[in-house]
């Protein structure tokens, strides 16, 4: 008799084991959101100026703000930051990477160049800094332009072009 019920108490806890689970239906969301965009609304300009004899520096700061060093001689003529208008879903946060090197800027007429560098921008850069309030935002860029003397830069046109990243967090 004691070996029949060591059986049955096997037998009914398999049974007891076989229905112990549940399932259940669940649920999975995604949202599909708008593209990030971004255009350059005004180019960064550094303006007008004479190196004279030494060169120095013009600094453009991301409001636009124009002061120079060395024996940098500023004149007339339009200077202002870069300004850039990026829009996607409202209320997201996004990320501002300037260039990590310095952009050359090049005569038009001759091969001499000058580098821009010191990048800066409002929002800062970094990861999240930038929020689209109403899926929108500006953002602003300063940079340095190392000026070299009247012989190292002639008279004439300055262009060269850099890159920015905004993405989403």
């Amino acid at each position: 008799m004691f070996r029949y019920s060591i059986i049955l108490l096997v037998i009914v806890s398999f049974s007891f084991k076989a229905y112990s689970q549940a399932s259940v239906t669940a649920q999975a969301f995604a949202e599909v959101i708008s593209a990030l965009t971004a255009t350059e609304t005004s180019q960064l300009n550094f303006g007008k100026f004479s190196p004279e004899v030494q060169g120095g520096q013009v600094i453009v700061t991301p409001d636009g703000i124009r002061t120079t060093s060395g024996s940098v001689i500023l004149s007339g003529g339009i200077a202002n930051s870069g300004i850039f208008y990026i829009t996607g879903a409202p209320d997201a946060a996004f990320s501002i990477q300037l260039p990590s090197g310095p952009a050359v800027l090049v005569h038009q007429k001759s091969s001499k160049t000058m580098l821009v560098s010191n990048w800066v921008s409002y929002p800062q850069a970094g990861n999240g800094t930038g929020i689209l309030a109403n899926g929108q935002q500006f953002v602003y860029l300063g940079a340095t332009l190392n000026v070299g003397s009247m012989i190292d830069n002639p008279v004439g046109l300055y262009s060269g072009a850099f890159n920015l990243t905004f993405a989403y967090n």
